[in-house]
C-alpha cells in the first residue's frame, strides 16, 4: 500500500490519499518486487475529477436522492464529495490497492449509503445497476475506447444517465465522436492541474 496522508481539499472535503513525494518511490520497490506491477495511475486527484464535483454541485439534479455508480474512481473525489446527496453510490476501481483506499475513506467519512468494490468496465456484471454512472478521465488511453464505448452503451441501454469528464486532448476526439449521438448537453471548465490551466468537458450522456 502506498504511504497516505490526510489532506483537506479545495471544497472543504478531507480525505487520505497517497503522499504525492512517495508515490514514485514507493512503485519503484514494488516493482523491484514485482515488475509485473502497474503505475498508480489511480493515486493521484486529477482535474477532471475537480470539473465533474464542480459540475455535480452545480448540477445535483443528476444525483440527488439516486442511485449512483462511479467506475475507474481511482481515489473517488467525485463520489466522495457528493455522498450526501445521493440514495446510494458505488465507488469502483479496478486496482485492488485503489479500492482498499476508498474503503478506508468511506469509513473515515462515516458515509452509511456507500459502497467500494473492484469492477473491471470489460467485465461488469449484469447485477450492477445505477441510475447515474460518473466516468473521470477514464478514456485517457485509445486502447480502452472500444470497451469504453460498450460499456456506455450497456448502461443508455439500462437507461442510465452517465456523465463522463474528459480533458480536451486531441486522443479523445474519436472517442467522443464514437458517443456523440448520446450527448445531451455539456460544460467546459478550466481546472489548475500541476500548475497549469488544462480545459475539461463534462458530457451528460443519456438515450
Amino acid at each position: 500500500m502506498y504511504p497516505l496522508q490526510l489532506v483537506t481539499l479545495n471544497n472543504g472535503l478531507s480525505l487520505y490519499i497517497p503522499d504525492p513525494a512517495l508515490v514514485k518511490t514507493t512503485y519503484q520497490k514494488l516493482v523491484a518486487t514485482d515488475p509485473r506491477t502497474i503505475f498508480p495511475y489511480w493515486a493521484k486527484i486529477w482535474g477532471s475529477s475537480d470539473a465533474l464535483v464542480e459540475f455535480l454541485l452545480e448540477e445535483p439534479i443528476w444525483i440527488e436522492n439516486k442511485q449512483v455508480l462511479e467506475i475507474g474512481a481511482g481515489i473517488g473525489l467525485p463520489s466522495l464529495s457528493i455522498a450526501s446527496k445521493v440514495h446510494k453510490i458505488i465507488v469502483s476501481d479496478y486496482a485492488p490497492d485503489a479500492v482498499v483506499l476508498l474503503k478506508k475513506n468511506i469509513e473515515y467519512l462515516k458515509l452509511t449509503n456507500a459502497l467500494a468494490i473492484r469492477i473491471d468496465w470489460n467485465n461488469v456484471s449484469e447485477d450492477i445497476v445505477a441510475d447515474t454512472i460518473l466516468l473521470s478521465d477514464t478514456n485517457y488511453e485509445p486502447d480502452a475506447h472500444n470497451s469504453l464505448v460498450v460499456l456506455i452503451e450497456k448502461f443508455i441501454n439500462k437507461s442510465s444517465t452517465i456523465i463522463l469528464a474528459t480533458p480536451n486532448r486531441l486522443s479523445s476526439n474519436p472517442f467522443i465522436e464514437r458517443i456523440s449521438q448520446y450527448i445531451y448537453c455539456s460544460k467546459n471548465y478550466t481546472i489548475i492541474e500541476n500548475e497549469s490551466s488544462i480545459e475539461i468537458a463534462v458530457v451528460v450522456l443519456k438515450n
